[in-house]
């Protein structure tokens, strides 16, 4: 028996994986209305910039892996969140020091996403 989940199950079950992968995420995403997981994402997306920021390099980095390994065999609502909610909001009013610092460490795959939206670099 082959089990198909609808989107809001896989979105849910995407959200639920950040949360196991990255503990300190799910205080982040619960602070979001339970409805809005768009907001839960963009959480992730501003758990990044402010890794940036703090100088936890190390952390972004793990965060971003994560997000460019998804994207290596990913359901089209996961592609969705990883490119409209995670990558469009990345460096959303964060500072021009926080990009100078994240912009070089974006992988491949996630730049060509934001590029493709945003059209420019990060700055």
């Amino acid at each position: 028996m082959v089990l198909v989940m609808n989107d809001d199950d896989v979105v849910q079950s995407f959200l639920n994986e950040i949360c196991c992968t990255f503990p300190e995420i799910k205080l982040l995403m619960d602070d979001q209305d339970e409805s809005m997981t768009t907001s839960k994402m963009e959480a992730f997306a501003d758990a990044t910039c402010i890794a940036f920021a703090n100088g936890n390099i190390e952390l972004a980095q793990r965060y971003l892996s994560y997000m460019e390994q998804k994207l290596i065999d990913v359901h089209p609502k996961e592609f969705e969140f990883i490119d409209v909610y995670y990558v469009e909001h990345l460096f959303w009013q964060a500072s021009r020091v926080t990009k100078e610092i994240g912009w070089p460490l974006i992988p491949p795959k996630l730049k060509a996403l934001y590029l493709n939206f945003h059209g420019t670099i990060a700055t």
